[in-house]
């Protein structure tokens, strides 16, 4: 059975590199275009796309994929299962079309909670338990397609969303492995269909995602931490001549009570802030121009002192 693989990020290339160590290499891979990942720096490729051109495999980059001339190029493998992970672009209705079996998709969340594109954030933030991996066909509506196999993963008390994404990439690339040798089989897993009243939306991470506001509780900055670590990442500004932009890396909810956004302490390697409920234990912080390091060792070398005060990052 012949495989074309849509994908691009890192989620995505666990799914890719599976493939490619059985007997289901793609014949063709296709990826977002080349981009800059900073102000002045050359385009680079997709980590799926750079991936696939290291094992040989054929890649396709259309800036639109559902174009009349990306359309063309993916009839010529149309006699394949399509297989989307991560690949950063809606599929039109004509492209759902060009595939003889189906196009399925490896989603990082158990549908239908959490649709969208970042359901691993929004699993987190929602202080859900429990996450999982959802291999689903593709239709139209954002991943409202029918299941063909899910696996539940519980999510760690103090895991971000960088390590949980990439447990769950590893768990789904197995999944994967599992239904594309299914259909390889003859016999497509069954379907079930997904219960729109039980779906939620996990829209686009945008920067501002990532604002710490004091006034919440400690129990929800927590959550945000975790949820935008890496990306966005969670910001505060300590006060001070010039305000200082601080991105904090961990933390964890405490009990206590101070002035939201003051720095009620200092004990060990952490510094405690108070907020709308509780005190926030702030472990490792990341000062702008600077690299990672404690709460302890943040206060020590910008010589903070208890009443130190953090206000919303603008």
């Amino acid at each position: 059975m012949k495989l074309v693989f849509f994908g691009s990020g890192t989620f995505a290339l666990q799914s890719l590199k599976a493939l490619l160590q059985g007997p289901f290499a793609p014949a063709l891979v296709i990826s977002q275009p080349p981009r800059r990942r900073r102000r002045g720096a050359a385009p680079e490729p997709t980590p799926v796309s750079a991936a696939a051109g290291a094992a040989g495999l054929a890649v396709f980059t259309p800036e639109k994929v559902n174009a009349p001339e990306s359309l063309e190029r993916l009839r010529a493998d149309g006699d394949a299962l399509f297989v989307v992970a991560e690949y950063g672009a809606l599929l039109s209705a004509e492209l759902l079309q060009i595939p003889a079996h189906c196009t399925i998709n490896v989603h990082a969340s158990l549908l239908p909670r959490h649709r969208g594109a970042s359901p691993v954030a929004a699993a987190i933030l929602a202080g859900d338990t429990e996450t999982g991996v959802t291999i689903q066909r593709t239709v139209l509506e954002l991943d409202a397609g029918p299941i063909l196999a899910a696996r539940t993963v519980a999510i760690g008390l103090e895991e971000d969303a960088g390590a949980l994404t990439a447990r769950l990439a590893r768990v789904g690339a197995e999944l994967l492995l599992e239904v594309v040798q299914a259909f390889a089989g003859g016999a497509a897993p069954p379907e079930r269909e997904q219960d729109a009243d039980d779906a939620t939306y996990a829209p686009r991470l945008k920067r501002d995602a990532g604002v710490l506001d004091w006034s919440e509780s400690a129990a929800a900055l927590a959550l945000r931490v975790r949820a935008m670590t890496p990306r966005p990442g969670a910001r505060v500004t300590l006060v001070r001549d010039p305000p200082l932009p601080v991105r904090v890396l961990r933390c964890r909810a405490a009990e206590g009570e101070a002035e939201p956004g003051t720095l009620a302490r200092l004990d060990g390697d952490s510094l405690w802030v108070g907020t709308g409920d509780g005190l926030l234990d702030v472990q490792e912080v990341v000062p702008a121009g600077r690299r990672p390091m404690s709460g302890r060792a943040f206060a020590n070398g910008f010589h903070l002192q208890p009443g130190a005060r953090f206000v919303v990052a603008q």
